[in-house]
């Protein structure tokens, strides 16, 4: 079973600006920002919706001036209704952010919602999400998809995953699996991350397929070597109960290790049981109540497990355990985000 939707938030929460090809755009490329200041006040005392746009844009983000989320709001304004997707865009984002004023979600999927009907794909991709999130609009599954697939096809690998994610939740999976295949790889050739890991997941939900499981093993190793730290605790499972390779209890536990060091809480939840019912190794209480009490200060999922070994553990073991939990915390601090992969053995030639 796959879980609910994972929807990715991609997209950097700056703003776009359409740089026109004139000595203003040209500038702003090469950081002249007094330039180009003095060539887009010009030209939008002028009329010029794009050099609008950008004036906006350079008060928003502070380039050569201060940042003043008023004038920026103007510019927009001003821009936007002689038409230009961009500044629709990007006051919806200013509402979306509370620039400058308070969120409002309402007046930023209307903003989207007249951008994305000009054909801006990440206007889509956000109207998209405000669908699925009902924030400003109606939820609405059926809204949220089709705006992401006008997205996706715009090429956002972000779209593209969230709306395969959308056709993998669908109660049709069946029907719906080979295009929402299609649509992560694309993302993924993009450089997704998720898009790959969410690939293998489907080859692995094919247990009787052992051409999709080889497959999905050595795309989760791949990202395990590169510090994912999902891929590196679906990889520790895949050898702790031998899916797609022989079961070593040993490999499993350090790539859920390093997938718990890193602060993924299943990582850590599944360590903890694995230590509290002595799965492939002998039982630990202690560090089963360290690694559960760890993973229960983020979900409560862990309670349950934990309450469970409290009731087992010895009063001198649980303070052990505690000091053990001290160390945890600053190791996963330490280590949080950072790569810390297990080279694999290779046979000598």
């Amino acid at each position: 079973m796959f879980p609910t939707v994972f929807i990715s938030t991609f997209l950097s929460l700056g703003v776009v600006t359409a740089v026109s090809a004139d000595t203003g755009g040209e500038a702003f490329r090469l950081g002249d920002f007094d330039r180009a200041l003095r060539s887009f006040t010009e030209k939008a005392e002028a009329g010029d919706p794009i050099a609008q746009n950008n004036l906006g844009f350079m008060y928003l983000k502070g380039r050569g001036v201060e940042v003043d989320f008023e004038r920026a709001r103007g510019f927009f304004r001003t821009s936007a209704e002689q038409g230009l997707a961009d500044a629709k865009f990007n006051l919806g984002m200013m509402y979306m952010r509370g620039y400058g004023g308070p969120v409002d979600f309402k007046l930023a999927s209307e903003r989207f919602l007249e951008s994305a009907k000009l054909g801006d794909h990440q206007a889509q991709f956000f109207l998209g999400l405000m669908y699925y999130k009902g924030q400003g609009i109606a939820h609405d599954l059926a809204e949220a998809r089709a705006w992401f697939r006008s997205a996706a096809q715009g090429g956002l690998p972000a779209a593209q995953f969230n709306l395969a994610m959308l056709l993998l939740a669908n109660d049709e999976r069946d029907t719906s699996e080979d295009e929402a295949l299609r649509w992560l790889k694309a993302a993924a050739t993009q450089g997704h991350k998720s898009a790959r890991l969410q690939i293998a997941k489907v080859h692995l939900s094919h247990v009787d397929d052992p051409e999709r499981t080889a497959s999905a093993f050595l795309a989760m190793e791949e990202l395990a070597q590169a510090g994912d730290p999902e891929a590196q605790m679906q990889f520790g499972l895949l050898h702790v109960f031998g899916h797609g390779t022989p079961v070593n209890h040993e490999e499993g536990r350090f790539w859920l290790r390093q997938s718990a060091l890193q602060g993924h809480t299943a990582a850590q939840i599944n360590l903890g049981s694995i230590y509290a019912r002595g799965v492939g190794t002998e039982a630990d209480l202690i560090k089963a109540y360290a690694w559960l009490k760890l993973s229960a200060e983020n979900s409560p999922i862990a309670n349950e497990a934990l309450e469970d070994v409290r009731q087992r553990i010895e009063q001198n073991d649980q303070k052990l355990a505690e000091a053990m939990l001290t160390r945890l915390r600053l190791k996963s601090n330490r280590e949080s985000g950072f790569s810390s992969t297990k080279k694999t053995s290779v046979l000598a030639k």
